[in-house]
């Protein structure tokens, strides 16, 4: 009878095996676990790094960020797909839906919506929680400390000169210092509120500036209508006798309309400014608001040729002579910006400048009009026709190139 046969494998071979795999086992590292990992920031303009880690090839994840901001509830979301090592960088991976879809790792704290909130919030500290979680169980969950633009910043009011004023200075500013300073002024809303914040955003870069209300405050116009010159140049004084202050460079930094004076005072006034910042501003002067038939702004008691404000193209003497400016220059825009045609006008002057290598223009598409703010918080956003996130990066764009500016003017001999 035929036999079947059949290869045996040794007992102690199997044995062997069974062993290694056991071993094998035992020191395989195990899986981590999910995991928020975030870089701190050194201040608050710098962004941070956000990464989700221990998350498992393609798992779908969402991410939850939650404040209390100055007495407003505020929240974000986004969902991620972690890559094939369990991870999700922010700074490199855009979210497959949330309250932000482009890359950027502080998409979580500039997206959040809940209560409108006042410019002021800028300035308060606030801690946010970050909650990870995937098919609505929770993975992990840190809590990141939120550095208001206001830390490391005094600010006292002035009256000085009739003025209506705020001086912000960068904590320890003392008379040994010799700091590039700047001269502040806001926009068609006019009062010293937005100026005052935009100064005190500057002092937090490191840098003393001045913020001056020239209308709707007491004793002082009610509209921007005949506004005079001269309370420009007083705040101008005032700031270059300050201890510490590098009186050779001085800035002005104006807000849409107040953009024009930025300007203006720059190419009149070159021995006193060195240059300006002119965010959503022009390069030409333009008539009162709301009433259009008045200038704008006096000297001497004459007011000042304009045109009309619904123009971009102005009559040459309605023009700032921007050619005079010797020193830096940066304008900032947005395509979407329904307050005026503010790209345009940013296109009107940028030619006529002399040394075109001075000057940073930051056009961003779809961005609206509140380009002055700084970045990272959320308010501000909401224009109709606007993209928040356009809007945000040109917040980004528009306050890098003013750091680099003063930082650079720092330096100077």
């Amino acid at each position: 009878m035929a036999s079947r046969r059949r290869d045996h494998v040794p007992a102690v071979a199997l044995l062997l095996t069974a062993s290694l795999l056991a071993l094998a086992a035992c020191s395989a590292p195990p899986e981590p676990d999910p995991a928020i990992e975030v870089v701190e920031q050194d201040g608050a303009f710098d962004p941070l790094a956000i990464t989700l880690t221990g998350l498992g090839a393609g798992r779908e994840v969402r991410l939850v960020a939650t404040t209390d901001l100055d007495g407003a509830a505020m929240s974000s979301r986004a969902t991620f797909v972690a890559d094939e090592d369990g991870r999700v960088d922010l700074t490199t991976t855009a979210p497959t839906e949330g309250s932000w879809t482009t890359v950027d790792a502080m998409g979580p704290f500039w997206s959040m919506t809940g209560s409108r909130l006042g410019i002021e919030a800028g300035s308060v500290d606030h801690s946010v929680t970050l909650s990870l979680s995937a098919d609505g169980e929770p993975l992990a969950e840190t809590v990141v400390e939120r550095t208001g633009y206001g830390a490391d910043v005094e600010v006292r009011d002035v009256t000085d000169d009739a003025m209506v004023a705020a001086y912000a200075v960068p904590a320890g500013f003392s008379a040994d210092d010799t700091l590039p300073a700047v001269l502040v002024f806001s926009g068609s809303e006019g009062g010293l509120g937005n100026a005052r914040a935009n100064a005190t955003w500057l002092a937090g870069l490191g840098y003393p500036a001045l913020a001056i209300s020239y209308f709707k405050s007491l004793g002082q116009p009610t509209e921007l209508a005949e506004v005079p010159v001269e309370t420009f140049l007083t705040g101008l004084a005032w700031l270059r006798e300050q201890p510490g202050v590098d009186t050779d460079r001085v800035f002005t930094f104006g807000v849409s309309r107040g953009g024009e004076m930025a300007l203006w005072l720059a190419a009149n006034r070159p021995d006193e400014v060195y240059g300006a910042f002119a965010p959503t501003g022009a390069g030409s002067l333009y008539c009162g608001y709301p009433n259009w038939r008045v200038s704008a702004w006096t000297l001497d008691g004459v007011g000042l040729p304009c045109g009309p404000s619904s123009a971009v193209g102005t009559p040459p003497e309605t023009q700032v002579p921007v050619e005079a400016i010797d020193g830096p220059v940066v304008l900032a825009c947005g395509t979407a910006d329904t307050q005026w045609d503010a790209c345009g006008r940013l296109r009107d002057v940028r030619p006529r400048f002399a040394d075109q290598g001075l000057v940073t223009a930051v056009e961003q598409k779809d961005a609206g009009h509140f380009l002055a703010i700084a970045p990272y918080r959320p308010f501000g956003l909401d224009e109709p026709g606007a993209t928040p996130a356009a809007t945000h990066q040109a917040r980004v764009d528009f306050w890098d190139a003013v750091d680099e500016v003063l930082a650079e003017a720092k330096q100077q001999p």
